[in-house]
């Protein structure tokens, strides 16, 4: 059986070693008699005739391995901001979960002043941040990452603190940082590029791009096909805001270098200090390339705070997605499920076109018919279901 742990209670590195170990075995076990089938995890038995697995396009999956740390539904800090800026009311009747985002992000953006330049201290914390803006305060791009980070935690969206930039050095105006932040999205099965500052996502074709998405278009082919996408309307073009440098930053332009934090509990653990630690990934670009930062090499170089990995799929891991091993045995099917799911509260399934229930990470479940479909889903405390993973069975005739 092949268990899925509640990370508040088991350290991170703990369960990386014991799940690869209890997939490793379940697979040792199963090779003898049974047949790996491509895809996301699936196993299933050899038969000429009978019950046979499908193949189903389901989420890929990539187990996290450098993001120990997620926000904690059980802080009070997490109710406190809601309940002190009646955010729940900004997404109360809106059921898309890109969209809900979106409308945080917005409000986030309309709280909160520009001003890079002569912005207003503040402890780096949401509450001091969005009492000084009750209070008149402008505010720099980092202070706007901090804010969006908190909020979109405290609904249940796992979001992360990065840094962006052009990293030229060819230019005073090309060598700065900015702030963002990026966001798992569900019904998109990807990670999501989102500025607070300037409410500002981009898309590709019509798709949401990520940080290193957005990069790559960059590095490319100078992102000729990458759309700013600004405010709820998702506006390719708005009229400047006022910061003299929107030219430069509310451009795919600066995404030429990005640095994932790994405070990603920034928000519930405060106010204890933060990790100065940054990942950032390795390949042909940052081998050959300097990412500059106000005239100078980034400080990180050099220093034990830098995390390089090669590893894309360790940087875009996928919360709340699941992967499963499927074993077909004597007109029963055993489902075994496993997901990285920050706040777990419970794995949810249905068959065929049935509603909604609650189950197990280990099911044996009787096979009938001519077609049996399976579908599941993580749901966390906060009730935000994860992707949709499904296994199908279905009956084979013998070939004579």
């Amino acid at each position: 059986m092949i268990r899925t742990f509640n990370l508040l209670t088991v350290p991170m590195r703990t369960m990386l070693m014991r799940t690869a170990f209890l997939i490793a075995a379940l697979m040792a076990v199963l090779m003898a008699a049974l047949t790996i089938v491509p895809g996301a995890g699936f196993v299933q038995a050899e038969a000429p005739g009978g019950f046979v697995l499908s193949k189903t396009e389901n989420p890929a999956f990539h187990s996290n391995e450098l993001f120990p740390a997620y926000e904690d539904y059980y802080s009070p800090r997490v109710w406190k901001l809601r309940e002190q800026y009646n955010l729940d009311r900004l997404i109360a009747e809106e059921p898309d979960e890109f969209r809900r985002i979106m409308l945080l992000r917005h409000w986030v953006h309309s709280s909160m002043p520009i001003d890079d330049y002569d912005y207003t201290h503040t402890r780096m914390d949401p509450f001091a941040i969005l009492d000084a803006a009750r209070a008149g305060g402008k505010f720099n791009c980092a202070q706007f990452s901090v804010v969006q980070h908190a909020v979109l935690n405290s609904f249940g969206y796992v979001a992360r603190c990065l840094g962006i930039g052009p990293g030229r050095g060819e230019k005073e105006d090309l060598d700065g940082h900015h702030a963002v932040n990026e966001v798992w999205v569900n019904t998109l099965n990807k990670w999501v590029l989102v500025d607070a500052k300037y409410d500002l996502h981009f898309e590709k074709q019509g798709i949401p791009l990520s940080a290193l998405e957005i990069r790559d278009a960059v590095w490319q082919d100078g992102a000729k096909d990458v759309t700013p996408c600004f405010g709820l309307d998702r506006k390719p073009v708005v009229a400047q805001i006022n910061d003299r440098d929107w030219g430069i930053w509310a451009t795919p332009e600066v995404y030429r270098w990005c640095s994932w934090e790994t405070s990603t509990n920034r928000f519930t653990s405060f106010p204890a200090a933060l990790s100065s630690t940054l990942i950032m990934y390795e390949d042909d670009i940052s081998q050959k390339n300097i990412w500059y930062r106000d005239g100078q090499p980034h400080w990180a170089y050099d220093t034990p705070y830098l995390m390089k990995t090669t590893q894309r799929d360790w940087i875009y891991w996928t919360p709340n997605v699941i992967l499963s091993a499927v074993v077909i045995q004597d007109g029963q099917v055993r489902i075994s499920l496993l997901s990285f799911t920050p706040n777990f509260k419970a794995f949810q399934m249905k068959i065929a076109e049935g509603d909604w229930q609650s189950c197990s990470d280990s099911l044996d479940l009787p096979l009938q018919g001519q077609t049996n479909r399976f579908t599941f889903r993580t749901v966390n405390l906060f009730g935000v279901t994860g992707p949709e993973h499904r296994v199908e069975v279905n009956w084979q005739e013998s070939e004579l």
